[in-house]
C-alpha cells in the first residue's frame, strides 16, 4: 500500500510535519511543482523539496506539475508515485479521483490545527513582518530563511504615502 500526501508546501508547516511524522511508508507529492514567483505558489518545487527533506531525509519527494486535463494529470501522478491512497483535502483532487477509473482512494486527512498553521498565514505573515517561525519546523528554518526575499517579493507589493489616514481609503456614497 503507498499513501501519497499530495500538497503544494508553499512553505512547509507544522501542519504539513505533523501528516508527515504521522503517517508510515509515505510518498509526498509536491503539487504545482512547475510554478513559482507567484504570490499563493512563490517557492519552486526544489526549494520545497530542500523544505521536506531538511525534516524528512528519508521520505520520497516527488513534483507533479498542473495540466490542463484532470485524467493526464492523476496519470501523472500515480505514475510517479504508485499511489493507492491520496492524502488530501483538496476537494478538486478529492472530485477528480472519484469520478476516474482509477482503484485509489482519497482520504481527507486530519489537520493539525488548521486555524493556525496555514502556509497562506505564514505567507502573510512573513510579507507583513510579523512572527511566523513558531508555525514552521525547526527543522527546516534555516532553510526557510534563506527564500524569505522569494516570498515576500511574490507577494502583493503595498505603498502608502507618509500621513495616509484609513476614512480616507474608502469612498463612502452615504456621506455625500
Amino acid at each position: 500500500m503507498t499513501k501519497v500526501f499530495l500538497g503544494r508546501f508553499q512553505p512547509l508547516h507544522l501542519g504539513h510535519k505533523n501528516v508527515i511524522e504521522n503517517q508510515d511508508d509515505l510518498v509526498v507529492a509536491v503539487g504545482s511543482s512547475g510554478k513559482s514567483g507567484e504570490e499563493e505558489n512563490p517557492l519552486s518545487f526544489e526549494q520545497r523539496k530542500r523544505l521536506i527533506k531538511d525534516c524528512f531525509p528519508d521520505v520520497e519527494v516527488v513534483g507533479v506539475e498542473d495540466t490542463e486535463d484532470d485524467v493526464e494529470w492523476l496519470r501523472n501522478l500515480l505514475e510517479k508515485t504508485g499511489a493507492d491512497t491520496i492524502l488530501s483535502r483538496n476537494s478538486n483532487v478529492r472530485a477528480i479521483v472519484e469520478n476516474s477509473d482509477r482503484d485509489v482512494k482519497v482520504v481527507k486527512q486530519e489537520l493539525y490545527d488548521e486555524e493556525i498553521y496555514s502556509g497562506t498565514e505564514v505567507r502573510r505573515r512573513i510579507r507583513s513582518g510579523e512572527e511566523w517561525r513558531y508555525l514552521t519546523p525547526p527543522c527546516c528554518k534555516e532553510s526557510l530563511e534563506e527564500f524569505l526575499e522569494d516570498i515576500k517579493d511574490s507577494g502583493i507589493q503595498h505603498e502608502f504615502e507618509p500621513g495616509w489616514k484609513r476614512e480616507n481609503a474608502s469612498y463612502d456614497t452615504a456621506e455625500k
